[in-house]
């Protein structure tokens, strides 16, 4: 493949398509918690394509963005020998991919606050990744875990705005894509449907 920004985004918004599609789908059926833990990786997929929108934008990427390009693109290991071999490298931090994300849609004087409640949901989907006490418990009616799906419609209902708020951040990703790409019909598009999501209500 060619190895480039534009590449890496394209593959980060098909995963975002897919794992919206999917954690709609769960929130529909009462698995709540699962659609949360694949919300988790939603929400970052869509920083990360405002991460490198940045560099695109000014026409040169940092360390930061040129090491996210390469480890996107480094081979799996092929066995665990190989993988045993293989040094240990750090990752782009969340923080960074939040403060291009702000920093490119020029947040004015909430942009602090933008970011600690930013910070904050993500921590609260990282509960559900990491399977914690209270997302457990939440499955819990009093007798029983409801694994098969959660009882309450009022919990679906809230799975599924959280669902539209994450698809509200991914149309904001994808219209960034369209911008860098210069391509103002699909930003116009991409906008309107924004615009429709967030004047619905579903994602608040």
């Amino acid at each position: 493949p060619v190895e480039s920004a534009e590449v890496v985004q394209v593959a980060k918004s098909v995963r975002i398509a897919a794992g919206i599609n999917a954690a709609w789908r769960l929130a529909d059926a009462g698995l709540v918690t699962e659609a949360y833990t694949i919300l988790r990786s939603v929400s970052d997929f869509s920083l990360e394509i405002a991460f490198l929108a940045e560099g695109i934008i000014e026409g040169t990427f940092n360390a930061s963005q040129q090491s996210f390009i390469v480890q996107f693109f480094r081979p799996f290991p092929t066995d665990a020998n190989e993988f045993a071999t293989m040094a240990r490298e750090s990752f782009v931090r969340r923080e960074k991919t939040i403060a291009a994300r702000i920093r490119l849609l020029d947040q004015g004087s909430g942009a602090d606050e933008i970011a600690r409640k930013m910070a904050f949901v993500n921590k609260t989907l990282d509960s559900y990744v990491h399977g914690a006490y209270a997302t457990a418990m939440e499955l819990f009616n009093g007798e029983t875990f409801m694994i098969g799906g959660h009882e309450s419609l009022e919990k679906q209902f809230l799975a599924k705005q959280f669902v539209s708020a994450k698809l509200y951040e991914a149309l904001v990703a994808l219209e960034l894509m369209a911008r860098t790409r210069q391509l103002p019909d699909l930003v116009r598009e991409i906008g309107a449907n924004r615009d429709r999501l967030m004047a619905s209500g579903d994602c608040s």
